[in-house]
């Protein structure tokens, strides 16, 4: 019985060695987390968009050190957290990334400008721009019938922000063209997003969530929506609570500042 059994065990190695290992189903780039050591059309497909954002690396359908090392260089770029991971929501907000950078660029011959318009024949500012020439353009986080709560240093505990009440499931829109820096749900804050603004260097912040539509990574455009009202963690009611921080944003050397006046400005929108 011992010498059959020891016949047998390599003949069924044998076996083993000769029949193909079934091939992973392809999978497009969106429909899984990457990382470290994944292979797949997927890869491929992340690698040349990575190209197409002026971090070139190897097409070789391999997740290795190479494609780490430009993964996490457009994270620092972005200012996302830095891991060298690929989320299907990052994914996202690489290819909306690129398709924004493909746009911007100039067709060859046309002149630098051709398109801008010049400044009024009197000397006063666009209708978009404050005399200091900073954009005023966006859109009011809360889509639909609200009031303004407690304000920003309203209690004792340090109040950070704005509160926006209305319905739950009233939709949150972006109030400017954003990347999405964090996705987290904590006890206070309940369900929340950051919004980092590349050009101000500010994040907008927003807490109480009742759902989340954007994942970390994304680029999200003014009045995109971004989620629901909610009264997530220790809210009491229904209502948006809005933070904004200065630059470089949000628990980064930032400071939270009061968002009234920038609120109010952007009524209407």
């Amino acid at each position: 019985m011992r010498a059959a059994l020891s016949r047998s065990v390599p003949l069924v190695a044998a076996l083993a060695a000769v029949v193909p290992a079934a091939p992973a189903p392809a999978a497009e780039l969106g429909e899984r987390t990457l990382e470290r050591g994944d292979r797949g059309d997927d890869v491929r497909a992340l690698q040349e968009l990575l190209g197409d954002l002026d971090l070139r690396t190897e097409t070789d359908g391999v997740f290795g050190s190479g494609t780490v090392s430009r993964v996490k260089a457009y994270e620092r770029r972005e200012d996302l957290p830095v891991d060298g991971r690929v989320s299907p929501g990052q994914a996202r907000g690489m290819e909306r990334r690129a398709a924004a950078t493909v746009d911007d660029t100039l067709r060859p011959g046309e002149p630098v400008g051709a398109d801008e318009p010049g400044p009024p024949a009197d000397g006063t500012t666009q209708p978009d721009e404050t005399a200091s020439g900073t954009s005023t353009a966006g859109t009011f986080p809360v889509d639909g019938t609200h009031r303004f709560g407690d304000g920003f240093g309203s209690r004792d505990t340090g109040h950070k922000g704005q509160d926006v009440m209305a319905d739950c499931g009233t939709p949150l829109r972006a109030v400017a063209d954003v990347t999405v820096r964090k996705v987290a749900t904590e006890a206070a804050a309940g369900r929340y997003v950051v919004l980092h603004d590349g050009d101000s260097g500010e994040d907008y912040v927003y807490m109480h969530m009742s759902s989340v539509s954007v994942a970390t990574g994304d680029s999200v455009s003014a009045g995109d929506k971004v989620g629901a009202v909610g009264r997530t963690g220790d809210a009491t009611a229904c209502h948006l609570h809005f933070e904004e921080w200065t630059a470089p944003g949000w628990y980064a050397g930032g400071q939270a500042k009061d968002p009234a006046a920038f609120l109010h400005s952007l009524e209407g929108s």
